[in-house]
């Protein structure tokens, strides 16, 4: 007994000597390629210290070269949390530590710092992972999965900002840590569910009590605002917005991040005024190209915008695809979802799902994707190698205009080809079949099994979907295919199933004499892990993994034609041939057409590359300055020392390509204008600094709320400058618009002392 009892003690001394600390966290406050923040909760214990190095040594702390202890302990929300900065690393390398305490020794965990240099980039986006604790998981566990160089999280973390809440936030963020331990820094911003700045500053360490800061990566590849829409905004967070802009000009690329959006796409939420009238105007002037806006709960892309009151805005906005701000969100990390509708001409996408957003940035454009986050524990993992590649059965969402946004060094042009979505429908009860072990193909079935049905004789069977007349052109490029079913029951239990495409150029019906098994098929198959179902659900978890290879096969056959059939199998697989309870039942056509099978495929015809549309170029074109290319009744314009990166649109030039040159005007921009003072007391100056220009120009000015002031046009021919005296007795801010033939050539925000 007294044996049995000290091997009690030993397991419990074991067992606290690991769970002395715990809610892991990273994050920034200095360069990330030579410092990082270490924070965790202290649980019980004394004199911790962090054992850090190069060299993986396991949990033996005393192997490691390097150790340091806490620079801050606060206790705050019920935790007692520690942070140790540590600084003084190697760029673009791997650090393991250990958690060292009077009561034991942590796991082992590690993280790696990033370039000094700049090399390619990647980071997750989003935010307001609120209440919902099963999508939060779930855009947490793709976290490790997607091994971000960090997180740029948009606040609202927690419901009620209480202690049991944020513990429970801190327990669900580790799955954030990959399955070798690796963690990845995560930087904060305000939302309104956080009760006050304390909150992100006492539990992440951010390197300001105000919740706005900016953090530059790489050499000077991206310097990332976190700014701070729970205080005010106009005064000193805009004023040190402005200057850090100003004093990082030669940044490549600035990006920004904060929680409540200028213009919410959905109705529930108001508009920001504050935001657009302090930030809108400076995000365009000094070229800051991708915001990251939360709070709305949807899901929003848009094309390239400037602020405007202009003739043709929308809420303030006009599209500017070349020198625009890409605004993208709205925030669904788990918290409820609202409705996309309010949705502007400006939007280039919207929707409504649980999501983040994947950024790839190196020198010459940011890539954008809008990850649904769903199916996370059916997605794989990328390489510590290799951070960029796209994970098997990663759901990256595909409206009709692309799956990418792309912003080009070279000017907002977006490089996504024209992209078509069409969706096939099962059109016949004898087109999804229950084929039994013996090989007799069953019709008239109500539902689907996947696979196991007991009424069809006791077997693990084989579903076939056929899909008439399918209007896939030869040859086109498949970027996203998939098939959405509707759940007829409810199913928990772990499933792996397998789906196959007939090879042949146009599927043959189903018979006993031509059943699904039968047929010949591609070598290539994809594996599906299908979610726990919920009858009648029709969402991502009985949506399959992409399917677009198989398509491409299919469409890439010499004997393939638009308006053929293709026939899908999907076989069970593991313990889907085993266990009873491991399928999942989907509605048939007989059980209802609307709820049948769909085969989702999108697809291009183009080579989406720098040509931005135009595809057929002849290669010999003299092209000079003060000329723009006509193609098929498009007008093109280019300066003539980009023609050689125009040049590249050769290598796909058509022998019938029609392109003619027609002399314009020298070009006018708003180089050529020049606005002083600015803040202005009485008068504003406006000087042309271009002889050849000859046209009238408009000149408007706006108050905040988008109300005309002052309006006169003159001609530049007879003035090389002009003098407005604006009567307008009211101090603040003014949007100052110049316009020849309606088109925008600069805008200024001005303020009046």
């Amino acid at each position: 007994m007294k044996k049995i009892y000290f091997l009690l003690l030993i397991l419990c001394f074991k067992i606290n000597s690991n769970a002395s600390n715990d809610k892991y966290r990273l994050t920034l406050r200095n360069n990330p390629a030579t410092s990082i923040v270490i924070g965790w909760n202290q649980i019980l214990g004394t004199n911790p210290k962090v054992y850090y190095g190069t060299k993986d040594n396991g949990v033996n702390y005393n192997l490691y070269t390097n150790s340091k202890t806490p620079d801050r302990i606060v206790s705050y929300k019920g935790m007692n949390n520690h942070f140790v900065r540590l600084t003084n690393l190697q760029p673009n390398t791997s650090y393991y530590f250990v958690i060292k305490d009077s009561e034991g020794t942590s796991r082992r965990l590690w993280f790696k710092t990033a370039p000094a240099n700049n090399d390619r980039m990647s980071f997750i986006a989003g935010g307001d992972s609120r209440n919902n604790r099963e999508p939060r998981q779930n855009a947490n566990r793709l976290v490790a999965k997607l091994k971000p160089h960090a997180v740029l999280f948009g606040g609202d973390m927690t419901d009620d900002d209480t202690n049991s809440q944020w513990q429970n936030w801190f327990n669900d963020w580790q799955l954030t840590i990959a399955n070798d331990g690796r963690m990845f820094p995560i930087v904060a911003a305000r939302g309104n569910h956080e009760d006050s700045n304390n909150t992100i500053y006492n539990l992440f360490d951010v390197p300001s009590s105000r919740v706005y800061y900016a953090i530059t990566f790489g050499e000077n590849l991206v310097r990332a605002y976190t700014l701070n829409t729970e205080i005010s905004i106009s005064g000193d967070q805009t004023n040190w917005l402005r200057n850090d802009l100003t004093a990082n000009e030669s940044t490549i690329w600035k990006i920004a991040q904060y929680h409540k959006p200028m213009r919410p796409h959905t109705f529930f939420k108001l508009d920001g005024f504050s935001q657009y009238s302090n930030w809108a105007s400076l995000f365009y002037e000094k070229d800051v190209k991708l915001v990251v806006e939360c709070d709305a709960h949807t899901v929003k892309t848009t094309w390239p915008v400037k602020p405007s009151y202009a003739s043709g805005n929308e809420e303030g906005f006009i599209r500017d695809d070349k020198n625009g701000t890409v605004y993208v969100g709205e925030g669904c990390w788990g918290a409820p979802l609202r409705s996309n509708d309010d949705v502007k001409k400006w939007t280039r996408s919207s929707g409504r799902f649980n999501q983040f957003k994947w950024i790839f940035i190196d020198e010459d454009k940011i890539e954008t994707r809008t990850i649904q986050v769903d199916n996370a524990l059916e997605v794989g993992e990328v390489s510590n190698n290799n951070v960029f590649q796209i994970p098997t059965n990663l759901d990256v969402w595909n409206p009709a205009n692309g799956s990418v946004v792309t912003i080009n060094k070279e000017g907002n042009v977006d490089t996504t080809p024209d992209v078509k979505t069409i969706e096939i429908t099962i059109s016949n009860g004898r087109d999804d079949v229950e084929e039994n072990k013996n090989g007799n193909v069953y019709t008239y079935s109500s539902d689907l099994e996947l696979v196991y049905d007991s009424r069809n004789k006791d077997s693990y069977q084989t579903i076939g979907l056929r899909y008439r007349n399918v209007s896939l052109p030869k040859n086109v490029t498949i970027t996203n295919a998939y098939i959405q079913f509707t759940a007829d029951e409810s199913n928990t239990e772990s499933t792996e199933l397998e789906i196959a495409l007939e090879n042949t150029a146009s599927a043959a019906g189903y018979s006993n004499s031509n059943n699904v098994s039968r047929r010949n098929f591609f070598t290539n198959r994809v594996n599906w892990k299908p979610a726990a179902w919920e009858g009648g659900q029709t969402g991502s978890a009985q949506k399959t993994p992409n399917l677009k290879n198989l398509i491409q096969e299919l469409v890439n056959k010499n004997d393939w034609n638009q308006g053929n059939s293709l026939s899908f199998a999907i076989l069970g697989k593991g313990n889907s041939l085993t266990s009873k309870s491991a399928k999942r039942v989907a509605d048939s056509y007989e059980r209802s057409a609307s709820k049948a099978p769909k085969l989702i495929v999108s697809y291009t015809t183009k080579s989406g590359n720098i040509c931005n549309g135009v595809q057929n170029w002849q290669s010999n074109v003299n092209y000079t300055e003060g000329q723009k290319v006509v193609y098929e009744g498009n007008l093109f314009e280019r300066t003539a020392s980009e023609w050689n990166f125009l040049g590249a649109c050769s290598n796909i030039a058509s022998k019938n390509s029609e392109v003619s040159l027609v002399n314009v005007p020298p070009i006018f921009s708003e180089n050529d204008l020049e606005v002083y003072p600015n803040p202005f007391i009485d008068q504003i100056n406006i000087t042309v600094n271009n002889n050849y220009f000859n046209k009238p120009l408009t000149i408007e000015l706006f108050n905040i709320n988008g109300q005309q002031v002052y309006k006169e046009v003159f001609k530049v021919k007879e003035a090389s400058g002009k003098i407005i005296n604006p009567a307008i007795l009211a101090k603040g801010m003014y949007f100052l618009t110049i316009k020849s033939d309606e088109k925008i050539i600069k805008q200024s925000q001005l303020i009046k002392e």
